[in-house]
């Protein structure tokens, strides 16, 4: 049978297991960074900041299950350009019908407060829509396009294992100017600004290169990360990261949280962790593409949650309004997706 991408898949044993729970924790981290985005707490730092911890693994998540049902296409994870291009072609697409979706948020987020007389704001434009982003998150699309490719032609000289350190190394430069943007030079600061790291195409890179690692070598990763071992290290790196958060803010400032070198550790392993469980989910296929149109389709909400707030609502209350529009979103995406009434449907997921 084809899987998710639409693809005839390598035969083997690790093939034959289900993968409802990777399907289950794409959802739950989609709802966490949504609930991150909307700071449902307000002021409250504190709770904000549990929020943000327990989200962060989302996306980092999202690239390692990207890679891994890209490279598992063939039995030793060198995929062909077929393949590649019509994984690029689906990601794309997606990228272009949630654009027009969230024109509002482009608009309000990106161009509203521009002289949009002047030349220069467009080529900025368009030059964070290749290197960052349009709406917000769109940055994950366009990195797993540009990730995809990089590791599919380094994959090419070098092995995985090559691939990794090389990639990694731009993990760094990401990290740098995130969480610690105050060790760089102010120099090397500004010019990493300018290309917009770590919100920019180089983000997905490494995990990328590790997931096509873990497609390759299946039996001994799992032989070595069991499920309980996977468990323990994830909850174990959690800790780490917010070590790592509170050490980041004193020993250079913090920018963002958003690549910190635990998160990418606990995506490992809660990736291990849902690919070695067996748990069984009735029409989990509808939890995939429901994580899909939370994870694009939060843009505009953004943009509403943040005029209830100025207009006097309580962050809580703004919170529920907006979860309760992304339901109705995400209950007519799949209704007109199961009606096929609108061809066009299907591209958003």
């Amino acid at each position: 049978m084809p899987d998710r991408n639409g693809c005839m898949p390598m035969v083997s044993a690790e093939n034959k297991k289900n993968y409802d729970a990777v399907d289950i924790a794409k959802f739950i981290a989609s709802i966490l960074i949504f609930t991150m985005h909307c700071s449902v707490f307000g002021n409250a730092y504190i709770f904000n900041s549990l929020i943000e911890v327990m989200a962060r693994f989302g996306v980092p998540f999202f690239f390692l299950c990207s890679a891994f049902f890209l490279f598992r296409k063939s039995e030793n994870g060198n995929i062909k350009k077929e393949t590649l291009v019509r994984y690029v072609s689906r990601i794309a697409t997606l990228y272009a019908v949630w654009a027009v979706i969230n024109l509002p948020n482009i608009f309000f987020r990106r161009l509203y407060s521009e002289n949009l007389s002047d030349i220069r704001t467009w080529l900025f434009f368009l030059k964070n829509a290749v290197f960052s982003s349009t709406f917000s998150n769109s940055w994950y699309l366009g990195s797993s396009i540009f990730s995809a490719w990089a590791v599919y032609l380094l994959s090419k000289r070098f092995r995985t294992e090559t691939v990794i350190g090389i990639t990694f190394i731009t993990y760094v430069l990401c990290a740098l100017s995130s969480v610690y943007y105050g060790v760089l030079p102010s120099a090397i600061g500004r010019a990493l600004e300018f290309f917009k790291f770590p919100i920019n195409i180089f983000g997905g890179c490494v995990y990328f290169a590790v997931g096509k690692y873990i497609c390759e070598n299946y039996e001994s990763v799992i032989k070595v990360w069991t499920k309980k071992r996977s468990a323990v290290l994830f909850f174990l790196f959690y800790a780490l990261f917010l070590a790592e958060l509170y050490a980041s803010k004193y020993l250079g400032g913090r920018r963002s949280s958003e690549i910190a070198f635990s998160t990418g550790c606990i995506a490992f392993f809660a990736f291990l962790f849902c690919l070695q469980s067996d748990i069984r989910v009735k029409n989990a296929i509808l939890f995939r593409r429901l994580s899909i149109v939370i994870f694009c389709g939060q843009a505009n909400i953004l943009i509403m949650n943040d005029f209830l707030k100025k207009a006097g609502l309580l962050s809580v209350a703004s919170y529920l309004v907006s979860a309760s529009v992304m339901a109705v979103i995400c209950f007519l995406v799949l209704y007109v997706q199961r009606t096929k009434q609108w061809r066009w449907a299907k591209y958003l997921t």
